[in-house]
């Protein structure tokens, strides 16, 4: 089945990057959380959320593609690829279905996550409702997904300490191409995309397992290893910000940019379903990630910063 290769595990492969800094100890220290978000861009927690809610999210996602055709019933990907990045994916119907199943919209609602943001961003911090579901297929040289170019997230929202919360849904070893980050690279100038070498130093990354959680700041630099396995590797992004700045109007209502909030009619009646903080401002998202970011409360700043400009293309 689908679950079973995607949880098989594989040896650590010999790589330039080194492990990620567990910042688990930190859970209930704000001020030192803040600490370390300053002076390295990210923070790790390893077994941060409930691993059996997190594998069951998995096991959901995976179920759906798997009947859309995404792999066989031995868990072997299709030949061909459904979608090489999650924007092209928005088109097939079974990764439709995993993205607003219920099982995967829950999880940055899990009470430990939000925790460990509010505590960095403030009581009132919110996630976007638009959620990232990341399917990636072993890596062929043509067919590149954009997440394996190293980027920043404030292209994404355009919002100033922004925060992205990358959680694995299946196991996850370096094999398979989890998340890697440049620990204080948030410290210097942007840079445009190129794609991150597997064997480069001065990166970090880990052996994922659901229950794991990585939160970066928007100006820190990350990308996607390569997926060397025979598997689909698969995630969740997840997005936080602070209600006092304005929010990009897509990933609040969607592409239309209308009222509901997005989701709201599907889960609104969950109690684990949390809106977005009232008369939140709201602009286009192209409109936000067009400016420089402002000062930040959390990290310093570069001042190759003032100069910034988004890529020509997505970034994801």
């Amino acid at each position: 089945m689908l679950w079973n290769a995607l949880v098989t595990g594989g040896p650590w492969l010999s790589c330039g990057v080194q492990e990620l800094a567990d910042s688990a100890a930190l859970v209930r220290d704000p001020d030192g959380l803040r600490r370390r978000l300053a002076a390295d861009g990210y923070l790790f927690f390893r077994g941060l959320l409930p691993q059996a809610e997190v594998r069951a999210a998995g096991q959901a996602v995976a179920s759906r593609l798997q009947a859309g055709g995404w792999a066989d019933d031995r868990g072997i990907p299709s030949e061909q690829p459904h979608a090489v990045n999650s924007a092209d994916a928005l088109a097939d119907p079974a990764y439709r279905a995993a993205l607003t199943s219920a099982e995967f919209n829950r999880l940055p609602y899990l009470a430990p996550l939000r925790g460990v943001v509010r505590a960095v961003l403030g009581p009132a911090a919110f996630s976007y409702p638009a959620k990232v579901l990341r399917a990636v297929y072993p890596e062929r040289p043509q067919a590149r997904p954009r997440g394996r170019y190293i980027h920043y997230d404030y292209g994404v929202s355009g919002v100033q300490d922004m925060l992205t919360s990358w959680l694995p849904l299946t196991d996850i070893p370096v094999r398979i191409g989890g998340l890697a980050v440049r620990p204080g690279g948030h410290l210097g100038p942007p840079h445009p995309p190129r794609l991150l070498g597997a064997a480069e130093p001065g990166w970090a990354t880990t052996s994922y397992q659901p229950g794991d959680a990585i939160i970066f700041h928007c100006l820190t630099p990350h990308a996607a290893l390569p997926n060397r396995s025979s598997s689909l590797r698969i995630s969740g992004d997840f997005r936080w910000q602070r209600p006092d700045q304005p929010a990009p109007a897509e990933l609040i209502l969607g592409p239309r940019g209308r009222p509901p909030e997005l989701f709201s009619r599907l889960f609104a009646r969950e109690r684990w379903w949390e809106p977005v903080p009232a008369r939140l401002a709201l602009a286009p998202r192209a409109e936000l990630a067009g400016r420089p970011p402002g000062p930040s409360r959390l990290v310093a700043m570069h001042p190759g910063w003032q100069n910034w400009r988004p890529p020509a293309a997505a970034v994801h």
